[in-house]
């Protein structure tokens, strides 16, 4: 008797995080508490239709900067404290990639590389083990076309899941299904009222 494949969702969490938070400051929230959000929460009610065996959040380590030291200091107890709240409603956290500080001209960017690759190599390696026969993606990311095709060869079904103001169209096109978060799935599970209509 053959064993059921699982179905595993796979989070490119500065990406999703990006995308929730950029909604929730449009509908009126001021920088936003990314630990109070019920990720879980959301997350069940989109896949209603889908039995989601492991769901896999995504983290690239924070490198302190001298120039950005504090600023460092601030984004790696952010990351902890998001990594707890993750744990706390069942995710697994995977950290992987970096976040490097970029100077230019004066200013200051946190860049994140590295993680895309870690999610294509953990999708494929768990369909080979024939233990995964379901592949959800929630990224934006286009970089990971290869992995979809490579996941297809193998014989896997790939859902993407992406944001219904801004969905990734190659991702829509080369995946079996999608599935689209609106802002308004996003504002539901964000604890604060005080909202205004985009």
């Amino acid at each position: 008797m053959s064993r059921q494949k699982l179905t595993h969702l796979y989070i490119d969490g500065q990406n999703f995080i990006s995308k929730i938070r950029g909604i929730l400051v449009r509908r009126g929230i001021k920088d936003p508490d990314i630990t109070k959000f019920d990720f879980w929460g959301m997350l069940n009610e989109k896949f209603k239709k889908e039995n989601v065996d492991l769901a896999a959040f995504y983290g690239a380590r924070v490198l302190p900067h001298e120039e950005t030291k504090e600023k460092s200091e601030e984004l790696l107890i952010r990351q902890q404290e998001l990594q707890e709240h993750l744990q706390q409603q069942g995710f697994k956290y995977v950290l992987s990639g970096i976040v490097r500080a970029q100077v230019k001209s004066g200013e200051v960017r946190f860049v994140e590389k590295g993680v895309d690759v870690k999610i294509a190599i953990d999708a494929v390696v768990d369909v080979l083990k024939n233990s995964v026969g379901k592949v959800i993606l929630a990224t934006s990311d286009s970089d990971l076309q290869p992995a979809v095709k490579q996941l297809h060869e193998l014989g896997a079904d790939v859902v993407y899941m992406g944001f219904r103001n801004r969905p990734n169209q190659g991702l829509i096109k080369t995946t079996d299904r999608y599935i689209l978060i609106s802002n308004d799935d996003v504002v539901k599970f964000y604890p604060q009222s005080s909202t205004k209509k985009n």
